[in-house]
């Protein structure tokens, strides 16, 4: 098996003018950080826009990314960054359950009925948040990214994200109470 090329590589090969090296990290990064998107705009043609001009963005900025954190980091901070500021732009058109899960054929209608609720229940919890709990519950729950990495995308502090991802576990405790 043919060990993986990393990330710092096809920076480097991206930097050259290979645009091959460049698209690798988008199909490496891309889903990821349309992902992110998704669920902080809950909107796929917003997230499609914002992953695209985030991509384009890192693509047109690579000349001056200095490489302090890792390529990812420094994506999904460009691709937070343009969500925030479109959803801070338009009000939210759709609301959806991001990664709905698959129906069970092991439930029947009431059931799988009953999972939609909560999902959706869920979703509308998470999306009342305020920004920076949402932001970081979305990352770290959802993409599962660590606290140093969330302090970095969102240009806080470690202590910061464990603030906001208390609040935000605390608020959501007790909105989804009803449905334990």
């Amino acid at each position: 098996m043919e060990p993986a090329i990393d990330d710092a590589y096809l920076v480097r090969r991206a930097r050259e003018g290979y645009l091959d090296a460049y698209q690798v990290l988008v199909e490496r990064h891309g889903p990821r950080a349309y992902r992110v998107a998704l669920r902080l705009l809950g909107n796929r043609e917003d997230a499609e826009d914002v992953t695209q001009d985030a991509l384009l963005a890192a693509w047109q900025a690579l000349p001056t990314f200095r490489a302090e954190s890792s390529f990812a980091t420094w994506l999904y901070r460009i691709v937070t960054t343009r969500a925030l500021n479109k959803s801070t732009r338009t009000a939210r058109t759709e609301t959806l359950n991001a990664m709905p899960e698959p129906a069970d054929p092991a439930h029947g209608p009431a059931e799988q009925a009953e999972q939609d609720l909560i999902a959706a229940a869920v979703t509308e919890a998470i999306d009342a948040l305020p920004t920076a709990q949402r932001l970081a519950l979305i990352l770290h729950q959802f993409e599962g990214l660590s606290y140093s990495e969330i302090a970095e995308i969102t240009g806080s502090t470690v202590a910061a994200v464990r603030s906001h991802l208390y609040r935000a576990r605390r608020t959501l405790a007790t909105t989804l109470q009803d449905w334990r």
